[in-house]
Protein backbone atom coordinates (compact mmCIF):
# COMPACT_ATOMS: atom_id res chain seq x y z
CA UNK A 1 0.00 0.00 0.00
CA UNK A 2 1.33 3.21 -1.10
CA UNK A 3 1.52 6.41 1.31
CA UNK A 4 -1.13 8.23 -1.52
CA UNK A 5 -3.87 5.80 -1.93
CA UNK A 6 -4.01 5.03 2.66
CA UNK A 7 -5.29 8.34 4.71
CA UNK A 8 -3.36 8.56 8.05
CA UNK A 9 -5.48 9.85 10.73
CA UNK A 10 -4.17 12.85 12.96
CA UNK A 11 -3.99 11.82 17.03
CA UNK A 12 -6.16 14.46 17.55
CA UNK A 13 -9.31 13.30 15.19
CA UNK A 14 -8.73 9.54 16.55
CA UNK A 15 -8.81 10.76 19.97
CA UNK A 16 -12.33 12.15 19.27
CA UNK A 17 -14.00 9.72 17.22
CA UNK A 18 -13.39 7.44 20.25
CA UNK A 19 -14.48 9.96 22.64
CA UNK A 20 -17.92 10.83 20.59
CA UNK A 21 -18.68 7.10 20.57
CA UNK A 22 -17.95 6.87 24.18
CA UNK A 23 -20.36 9.51 25.21
CA UNK A 24 -23.17 7.84 23.07
CA UNK A 25 -22.71 4.30 24.14
CA UNK A 26 -22.73 6.03 27.55
CA UNK A 27 -25.96 7.65 26.95
CA UNK A 28 -27.28 4.59 25.29
CA UNK A 29 -26.42 2.19 28.59
CA UNK A 30 -27.49 5.04 30.79
CA UNK A 31 -30.81 5.14 29.59
CA UNK A 32 -31.62 1.54 29.22
CA UNK A 33 -30.29 1.22 32.92
CA UNK A 34 -33.08 3.87 33.84
CA UNK A 35 -35.56 2.28 32.58
CA UNK A 36 -34.92 -0.86 33.89
CA UNK A 37 -34.05 0.27 37.28
CA UNK A 38 -36.87 2.09 38.70
CA UNK A 39 -36.40 3.48 41.61
CA UNK A 40 -39.32 6.06 43.46
CA UNK A 41 -39.12 7.82 46.63
CA UNK A 42 -41.12 6.47 49.92
CA UNK A 43 -44.38 7.47 49.78
CA UNK A 44 -47.61 7.82 51.69
CA UNK A 45 -50.42 5.54 49.68
CA UNK A 46 -53.71 5.31 51.07
CA UNK A 47 -56.11 2.84 50.22
CA UNK A 48 -60.10 2.54 50.83
CA UNK A 49 -60.81 -1.34 51.60
CA UNK A 50 -64.24 -2.79 51.84
CA UNK A 51 -66.14 -6.10 52.40
CA UNK A 52 -67.83 -7.39 49.64
CA UNK A 53 -70.09 -10.41 49.13
CA UNK A 54 -70.24 -13.40 46.59
CA UNK A 55 -73.19 -14.61 45.06
CA UNK A 56 -73.74 -17.70 46.18
CA UNK A 57 -75.71 -19.42 49.39
CA UNK A 58 -72.66 -19.70 52.57
CA UNK A 59 -74.99 -22.27 54.36
CA UNK A 60 -75.42 -24.57 51.40
CA UNK A 61 -71.87 -24.16 50.24
CA UNK A 62 -70.43 -24.41 54.22
CA UNK A 63 -67.70 -21.61 53.31
CA UNK A 64 -68.47 -17.85 53.68
CA UNK A 65 -69.32 -15.57 50.34
CA UNK A 66 -67.10 -12.29 52.16
CA UNK A 67 -64.28 -10.84 50.27
CA UNK A 68 -62.11 -7.82 50.24
CA UNK A 69 -62.52 -5.05 47.92
CA UNK A 70 -59.56 -4.97 46.43
CA UNK A 71 -57.99 -7.98 47.38
CA UNK A 72 -54.38 -6.50 46.64
CA UNK A 73 -52.51 -3.85 47.77
CA UNK A 74 -49.18 -3.19 45.98
CA UNK A 75 -46.68 -0.92 47.61
CA UNK A 76 -42.99 -0.13 47.41
CA UNK A 77 -40.71 -1.27 50.23
CA UNK A 78 -40.45 2.43 52.57
CA UNK A 79 -43.73 3.61 51.65
CA UNK A 80 -45.79 4.11 54.46
CA UNK A 81 -49.52 2.43 54.22
CA UNK A 82 -52.97 4.17 54.92
CA UNK A 83 -56.21 1.40 54.55
CA UNK A 84 -59.38 2.81 55.31
CA UNK A 85 -61.31 0.40 55.86
CA UNK A 86 -65.20 0.43 55.69
CA UNK A 87 -67.69 -2.58 57.37
CA UNK A 88 -70.63 -2.06 54.48
CA UNK A 89 -71.91 -5.57 55.80
CA UNK A 90 -75.79 -5.46 55.40
CA UNK A 91 -76.05 -7.61 58.41
CA UNK A 92 -74.87 -7.29 61.86
CA UNK A 93 -71.60 -9.28 60.52
CA UNK A 94 -68.26 -8.10 62.30
CA UNK A 95 -65.21 -8.78 60.29
CA UNK A 96 -61.29 -8.47 61.32
CA UNK A 97 -58.18 -6.85 59.48
CA UNK A 98 -55.62 -8.98 60.68
CA UNK A 99 -51.75 -9.17 59.44
CA UNK A 100 -49.31 -12.16 59.19
CA UNK A 101 -46.20 -11.48 60.87
CA UNK A 102 -43.81 -9.66 60.28
CA UNK A 103 -46.53 -6.55 60.04
CA UNK A 104 -48.05 -5.03 62.96
CA UNK A 105 -49.99 -1.63 62.48
CA UNK A 106 -51.58 0.80 64.52
CA UNK A 107 -55.47 0.85 64.15
CA UNK A 108 -58.19 3.94 64.95
CA UNK A 109 -61.33 2.51 65.12
CA UNK A 110 -64.17 5.51 64.30
CA UNK A 111 -67.86 4.49 65.83
CA UNK A 112 -69.50 5.32 62.34
CA UNK A 113 -68.84 4.94 58.49
CA UNK A 114 -65.84 7.68 58.33
CA UNK A 115 -63.33 9.33 60.01
CA UNK A 116 -65.30 12.46 61.11
CA UNK A 117 -67.21 10.13 63.65
CA UNK A 118 -66.18 9.35 67.53
CA UNK A 119 -62.92 7.53 67.86
CA UNK A 120 -64.38 4.13 69.18
CA UNK A 121 -61.13 2.56 70.23
CA UNK A 122 -57.02 2.50 68.85
CA UNK A 123 -54.80 -0.23 68.89
CA UNK A 124 -50.93 0.08 68.52
CA UNK A 125 -48.48 -2.34 67.39
CA UNK A 126 -51.63 -4.95 66.78
CA UNK A 127 -51.64 -7.62 64.31
CA UNK A 128 -55.83 -7.63 64.26
CA UNK A 129 -58.39 -4.93 64.74
CA UNK A 130 -62.10 -6.25 65.15
CA UNK A 131 -64.59 -3.35 62.80
CA UNK A 132 -68.06 -3.52 63.68
CA UNK A 133 -71.24 -3.30 61.11
CA UNK A 134 -70.78 0.58 59.82
CA UNK A 135 -67.72 1.57 61.46
CA UNK A 136 -64.40 2.30 59.82
CA UNK A 137 -60.87 1.41 60.87
CA UNK A 138 -57.82 3.60 59.80
CA UNK A 139 -54.87 1.42 59.75
CA UNK A 140 -51.09 2.56 59.05
CA UNK A 141 -47.88 0.69 58.95
CA UNK A 142 -44.36 1.31 57.35
CA UNK A 143 -43.78 -1.25 54.17
CA UNK A 144 -40.49 -2.32 56.06
CA UNK A 145 -40.08 -5.50 54.41
CA UNK A 146 -40.00 -6.73 50.87
CA UNK A 147 -42.59 -9.41 49.66
CA UNK A 148 -46.02 -10.72 49.57
CA UNK A 149 -48.09 -10.79 53.04
CA UNK A 150 -51.25 -12.07 53.80
CA UNK A 151 -54.09 -9.99 55.64
CA UNK A 152 -57.64 -11.55 55.93
CA UNK A 153 -60.47 -11.27 58.61
CA UNK A 154 -60.50 -14.07 60.97
CA UNK A 155 -64.11 -14.97 60.83
CA UNK A 156 -64.61 -15.01 57.14
CA UNK A 157 -61.77 -18.04 56.04
CA UNK A 158 -60.79 -19.08 53.46
CA UNK A 159 -62.76 -16.54 50.84
CA UNK A 160 -61.79 -13.10 52.52
CA UNK A 161 -58.41 -12.83 52.38
CA UNK A 162 -56.10 -10.24 50.20
CA UNK A 163 -52.31 -9.73 49.83
CA UNK A 164 -50.14 -7.10 50.68
CA UNK A 165 -47.12 -6.76 48.22
CA UNK A 166 -44.24 -4.90 49.03
CA UNK A 167 -41.78 -4.12 46.04
CA UNK A 168 -37.86 -3.90 46.72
Amino acid sequence: MSQSTAKQWSTEKLLLAVGIVAIAAGAAVGVSVGYAVHYEAPTTRAFYLFNNSLPFDQHTWGIPHDTFSPDRITVNKGDKVVIYYRNIEDTTEAHTFTMDAPYTFDAIVHAGQNESFPIASSLHSASNVVVQVNQTATISFSATWAGVFRFYCAYHQPTMTGYLVVLG
